[in-house]
């Protein structure tokens, strides 16, 4: 009993990504070819935190139409209304999903909602970032010990 357990546990993130992929083929079969979707940014704690609120612009013309922003904004039940028949909602709309299979609608709509947030950096990045990071702070204290001494060496003239 327990290694089927363990086995399960080993082949959920293997569905998850295969489930993810699919989404992606389905987004690319109904949506990509007047759509595209942003990553968008992530609430947090001061300054950044009222930039990441305002939303950002949706082109509303031609191609590529950036769903990123418009996502949130939409609960997974009237994104799952729109993509059941967009003419009945907005009749001169362009969007034709009626090659969607039903059985993806779904992957869609977790597709969707997993493509608007950003990836997060890999291991290599953040430890890219946090040498920088160490160098810099190592620099400038060798500055200040640097100006420190050559303060001293000025006083006692």
């Amino acid at each position: 009993m327990k290694r089927l357990s363990l086995l399960s546990l080993l082949l959920v993130p293997g569905l998850a990504v295969g489930a993810a992929n699919e989404g992606k083929l389905a987004f690319d079969k109904a949506c990509a070819r007047c759509h595209v979707i942003t990553p968008q940014a992530q609430g947090g704690s001061g300054k950044n935190a009222t930039a990441a609120k305002k939303p950002t612009p949706i082109k509303k013309r031609g191609r590529n139409i950036d769903l990123g922003p418009l996502v949130p904004q939409r609960t997974p039940e009237q994104l799952r209304t729109w993509i059941a028949g967009p003419t009945q909602l907005k009749p001169k709309t362009n969007c034709d999903t009626r090659l969607l299979p039903e059985a993806d609608r779904d992957l869609l709509i977790n597709y969707l909602a997993v493509s608007i947030h950003p990836t997060p950096p890999s291991r290599e990045e953040l430890l890219r970032q946090q040498l920088k990071e160490d160098l810099a702070a190592s620099r400038a204290q060798k500055q200040r010990k640097a100006n420190d001494s050559s303060r001293r060496s000025q006083g006692k003239k």
